[in-house]
């Protein structure tokens, strides 16, 4: 895991495999879980982060990162 800071955002990056391209559109959707997962959890991580960014009129942005890996953007 990486996580980047810089002025006007923050990033958080993994080294997985990043996310299916089907599945990022849903990735953020309350109770939303890839499949293929096999970790545990509920699928209310990122949608709850969403909720609050968007409370603080900031922005999120999901995705796979260039190198591999799955990202958040977290901008204001």
């Amino acid at each position: 895991m990486e996580v980047t800071l810089d002025t006007h955002s923050v990033i958080v990056r993994d080294n997985g495999p990043g996310i299916a391209p089907d599945a990022l559109t849903r990735i953020g959707e309350r109770f939303y879980r890839p499949p293929g997962q096999d970790q545990t959890g509920s699928g209310l991580g990122l949608s709850i982060v969403k909720r609050i960014a968007a409370l603080h009129r900031m922005t999120v942005t999901l995705g796979n990162g260039q190198d591999g890996g799955f990202e958040a953007r977290i901008s204001w």
